[in-house]
């Protein structure tokens, strides 16, 4: 698996490339829609980790508050996936991740699913949302990881 921020002018997003295991794969030999979820998963991390820096979960963390996909094309254990995840919005105590994942056929991208994640910030000791912590949104702003990147 690997991922990498794009270089600039991109510097909006993050493309994750995710290993394709045979227990991805359903009965019709095609990804379970369920591991979609953790496709996306692995690419906010991937994208949370340049935000956050040396994050210490037992302090604050996020907890998934919403998350939606629409699927559009299947994908196979052969294909080549591709995730683009950026943050779309940053409110006062969460975020929205949005995705969109492709599979190559040949040298075309073929959009196989979108999605969006409202994380919220949470405090672990007091059991309650925060705020989105300041330190956050400076390396969302200083990287320019907010919107789309237009690839």
């Amino acid at each position: 698996m690997q991922s990498y921020l794009f270089e600039p002018p991109y510097l909006r997003g993050m493309i994750y490339t995710p290993e394709i295991r045979f227990s991805d794969i359903d009965s019709y030999g095609i990804v379970h829609n369920a591991k979609f979820l953790i496709f996306f998963e692995q690419s906010r991390i991937a994208l949370f980790n340049k935000i956050s820096g040396k994050w210490d979960w037992r302090k604050s963390g996020v907890l998934v508050a919403n998350q939606e996909v629409n699927y559009k094309a299947p994908v196979t254990i052969q294909d080549k996936l591709e995730i683009l995840v950026w943050i779309e919005s940053v409110g006062t105590k969460s975020m929205t991740y949005a995705y969109e994942a492709y599979k190559r056929v040949g040298e075309d991208k073929v959009l196989a699913a979108t999605a969006k994640t409202v994380l919220v910030s949470f405090d672990v000791r007091s059991g309650k949302s925060i705020e989105v912590p300041i330190e956050w949104r400076e390396m969302i702003d200083k990287n320019n990881l907010l919107g789309k990147p237009s690839v």
